[in-house]
């Protein structure tokens, strides 16, 4: 049951990054806030590969 609660959670982190991609791209490009951002989002996305590849 483990497996399948830690792919749903994986699945539901992937729905949010791919958003939080989203909102991030509507901030104006030259803004500190939005490569701050993006730079979170990184760490994010390598956070969860690596909780699936674990998998």
């Amino acid at each position: 049951m483990a497996d399948l609660e830690t792919q749903a959670a994986i699945s539901e982190a992937r729905k949010a990054a791919s958003a939080a991609s989203y909102d991030i791209q509507k901030l104006p490009e030259d803004s500190v806030e939005r490569q701050a951002l993006h730079n979170l989002l990184t760490a994010v996305d390598y956070l969860i590969q690596a909780a699936d590849a674990s998998e």
